[in-house]
């Protein structure tokens, strides 16, 4: 991955949104994650669609409460000289640094990609059983998914940090919610359905350092 464009939209269901299991006609509809809150804040159920392009079948949903797109690039974009490389990273929102394949220390060293590169709200990398994000209010987060989910949220799951914080929503809160991920698709009639292909745990991080500044 070099850059690539992400369009959120986060929605406050008002209306009961069906959960199915994925079909047999491969990957289709849009990827989503549906927070369920267990306790703290927000209280009601959240959706997130994340994609690249308008989600017509989303109108079903009602107006989204937030609408955001953002930069995601890859902490090793590199290009001739060197120059061009560093200044797609200084444009980006979202950063995804080289996989860890020990977690000691990792919460630092993205608090520190975070530093070099004050244009970026979220800094995300892959780590043995899963993936760990710093933000730029200082919060860290460790993320598991069960199996299934890794094609959905491996790819977007900086990106739905982002637009968590965008909406003003506290990433810690997080921690004490139920993530299920999966596609968004409007089959039938209603609002739509989640084919969910599974849950994701988050987890408070302890890091040494504070909150960055922007």
């Amino acid at each position: 991955m070099s850059e690539r464009l992400v369009v959120t939209r986060l929605h406050t269901l008002e209306r009961v949104l069906c959960l199915t299991r994925p079909g047999d006609g491969g990957a289709a509809g849009v990827p989503a994650v549906l927070t369920i809150p267990r306790g703290g804040h927000p209280r009601e159920p959240r959706l997130v669609l994340l994609g690249d392009r308008d989600v017509p079948a989303a109108a079903r949903l009602g107006p989204p409460a937030v609408v955001d797109s953002h930069v995601v690039a890859s902490c090793r974009t590199t290009a001739a000289g060197g120059r061009a490389g560093a200044d797609r990273r200084d444009l980006a929102d979202v950063l995804v640094d080289r996989p860890a394949r020990v977690p000691v220390g990792l919460a630092d060293r993205l608090a520190g990609r975070l530093h070099r590169h004050p244009g970026a709200a979220v800094v995300v990398a892959a780590r043995p059983g899963g993936h760990l994000a710093v933000t730029r209010d200082g919060a860290a987060v460790a993320m598991r998914g069960s199996p299934g989910t890794g094609e959905v949220w491996a790819p977007n799951c900086g990106s739905f940090l982002y637009c968590w914080s965008a909406a003003g929503l506290a990433v810690a809160e997080l921690a004490r919610a139920l993530l299920l991920v999966g596609r968004y698709t409007a089959r039938g009639t209603g609002p739509g359905s989640l084919e969910t292909a599974g849950r994701v745990r988050v987890t408070a991080v302890a890091t040494t350092g504070r909150r960055l500044a922007s």
